[in-house]
C-alpha cells in the first residue's frame, strides 16, 4: 500500500502536458519577424552589429564589465554556452534584431541548435630547412609534438534555412559550428563555456558575409551537395569543399584588411593551442585559416548532426597579443575533426525536417516548434507513462 501514493503522484505529474514544462512559451511568441520579407540592407547598421558581434550579448547576465586595479576592463561571465557567434551577421535582421525588444519573437530563420562532443586529430610537421614561401624560410630550430596527436573538444552547431538576402548563397541551408578544448562532460556543456577566455579553436560557417562601402555581400564558403541517405528516408548526407578563392582573389576595398589574404575571414579558422611548439621559447597558437579544398561532410536528422572536416596546409604562429599577421616560422599541419551532436530542443524554436519528411526538393525544411513537435520529449513521456501504468497495475 505504501507504494500506491508515490505511484499516483508520479502518474499525475506525467499526465501534465510536456508543453507546460517546456522553457519556451509558444502562446506568447507571436508572429515575430517575417523572414520572407526583405527590409533592405543597411550597411551602416550591419557594420555596427558586425563589429559588436562578440561583445553584445542578448542576455545581460551573460557578460558584465568591471575595472581592475590597473584601470583595465575586466571581463566576467556566467560560463553559460553562447550561441550568438554561430550565424553569419546578415541573419541578424531576421532573427536576433527583432528579439532585442521582444525576447519571445519567432522567425522562420531561427534555425536549430546542436550540442555535443568533438575530436580533433592533427599532425605537425616541421618543414625542410630549404622551404621558402616568398621571403619566409622554414626554421630548423623549431620543435613540435611528433606523430599524430588528438584533442577532446566540446562543440555547438546551428543550422537554418537560407536567408532571402543578400544574393549570392545557393545552399538551401547555412551551417555554423564552433568547438573548444574541454574535458567537461557533454551533459555539463551548458555551463562550461567562457566568452572571456577566447576558448574557441575552431569556427566555420558554410555561408560567409562581408561589408563593402555600399552593401552587405555573402557567398557560400562550402558548396554543399545534399542527398538522402540510403536506407534512411529521414536522414540527409552533405558533402563539399571549403573554397573562398573567388573572394580572396578579387579586388578589395580599404575596409577589408590585408589579413584576409589566403586566410578566409578573420573568424573562420582552425587553431591549435599555444605552447605546442617552441623555437628557443614557447610559440603561440598555430593559426590555420581554412585552406582551400578542406573537405566538409556530414549527416543530419531531426535529432542528430554529424560533421567531419579534414585538410592540410602550411600554417604560422600567433604573435603575442594579436592574431594577425602570424609569425615567420611555419609548419605543415594536417587535421581531421569529427563532431557528433544532438538537438538542443531547449534553445531551438524550430524543428528541422530532413529527407522525405521535408516534402521539398532541397531535402531540408524548418517548422516552428509546437506542442506536438518535440518528438523526443513526447515519445519519452509516453514510454514512461506506459511503464508506470503497467507497474501500477502490478502493485494494485
Amino acid at each position: 500500500m505504501l507504494l500506491r501514493y508515490p505511484f499516483f503522484t508520479i502518474l499525475a505529474l506525467l499526465a501534465i502536458p510536456t508543453g507546460v514544462l517546456s522553457r519556451r512559451d509558444d502562446s506568447s511568441s507571436g508572429s515575430g519577424s517575417d523572414s520572407g520579407s526583405d527590409s533592405g540592407s543597411d550597411s551602416n547598421t550591419y557594420n555596427n552589429n558586425h563589429r559588436n558581434d562578440h561583445n553584445d550579448s542578448e542576455d545581460s547576465a551573460q557578460t558584465s564589465s568591471s575595472t581592475t586595479s590597473s584601470g583595465k576592463p575586466k571581463c566576467t561571465d556566467s560560463h553559460r554556452l553562447d550561441f550568438d557567434d554561430l550565424q553569419p551577421s546578415h541573419y541578424d535582421k531576421y532573427n536576433r534584431d527583432p528579439r532585442r525588444g521582444n525576447a519571445s519573437a519567432y522567425s522562420d530563420l531561427d534555425g536549430v541548435f546542436f550540442k555535443g562532443e568533438a575530436s580533433l586529430k592533427y599532425t605537425i610537421t616541421t618543414p625542410p630547412t630549404n622551404l621558402t614561401e616568398g621571403d619566409i624560410v622554414g626554421s630548423s630550430l623549431i620543435t613540435c609534438p611528433v606523430g599524430k596527436q588528438s584533442m577532446r573538444m566540446l562543440g555547438a552547431a546551428w543550422v537554418a534555412a537560407k536567408a532571402p538576402a543578400p544574393p549570392g548563397p545557393v545552399n538551401p541551408i547555412a551551417l555554423g559550428f564552433k568547438a573548444w578544448k574541454s574535458n567537461t562532460r557533454v551533459s555539463d556543456i551548458d555551463n562550461s563555456y567562457s566568452v572571456c577566455e577566447n576558448l574557441d579553436l575552431i569556427r566555420l560557417t558554410t555561408t560567409v558575409d562581408w561589408i563593402t562601402e555600399n552593401a552587405v555581400q555573402a557567398m557560400d564558403a562550402v558548396a554543399l551537395n545534399i542527398t538522402q541517405a540510403a536506407g534512411n528516408s529521414s536522414k540527409i548526407l552533405f558533402d563539399g569543399a571549403y573554397d573562398l578563392k573567388n573572394w580572396t582573389d578579387r579586388k578589395r576595398d580599404f575596409l577589408e584588411g590585408a589579413h584576409y589574404d589566403n586566410a578566409g575571414l578573420y573568424d573562420q579558422m582552425i587553431a591549435l593551442p599555444d605552447s605546442l611548439c617552441s623555437e628557443k621559447s614557447k610559440l603561440g597558437k598555430i593559426l590555420i585559416g581554412w585552406p582551400t579544398g578542406t573537405h566538409v561532410n556530414g549527416s543530419m536528422t531531426n535529432e542528430t548532426l554529424e560533421l567531419n572536416f579534414s585538410g592540410a596546409t602550411v600554417a604560422g604562429f600567433e604573435h603575442s597579443g594579436q592574431k594577425w599577421p602570424d609569425t615567420d616560422t611555419k609548419v605543415n599541419v594536417t587535421f581531421e575533426l569529427t563532431f557528433t551532436g544532438r538537438l538542443d530542443a531547449t534553445n531551438s524554436s524550430q524543428v528541422v525536417l530532413t529527407g522525405a519528411s521535408s516534402h521539398n526538393g532541397s531535402l531540408v525544411s524548418f517548422e516552428k516548434v509546437t506542442g506536438s513537435a518535440n518528438v523526443i520529449s513526447h515519445s519519452l513521456h509516453c514510454i514512461l507513462l506506459s511503464l508506470l501504468v503497467s507497474f501500477g497495475v502490478m502493485i494494485l
